[in-house]
């Protein structure tokens, strides 16, 4: 079981940063649900939500959706997350990061 890091950001350079990590739970979640096998019905029911908002999050509309129900959503899944925020060693260049422990 490896680790596998979505990205780092420069935190200075993304307005929202947490859109970044939503954007890296998505992925996450995309992949997930692609390596298990899980229907998107059984991966709905797991998640505790409903088939077709689990669609939209997998399709790239995850606006409706906030970042700590992604976080419960692969929590359900059975997934370690860990996220990641560095200080900046200069002044403006901290980073973000979402990390998905397989």
């Amino acid at each position: 079981m490896g680790q596998s890091s979505i990205r780092a950001v420069i935190a200075s350079d993304v307005p929202d940063v947490t859109q970044v990590v939503r954007t890296d739970l998505r992925a996450i979640l995309v992949r997930v649900v692609a390596q298990t096998g899980l229907s998107q019905t059984r991966a709905a029911k797991l998640c505790a939500t409903d088939q077709p908002t689990l669609s939209k999050v997998l399709s790239g509309r995850s606006d409706s959706v906030s970042t700590d129900q992604l976080l419960r959503w692969l929590t359900h899944l059975g997934c370690r997350i860990e996220i990641t925020v560095e200080a900046p060693r200069v002044e403006g260049s901290g980073a973000i990061k979402a990390s998905f422990h397989e």
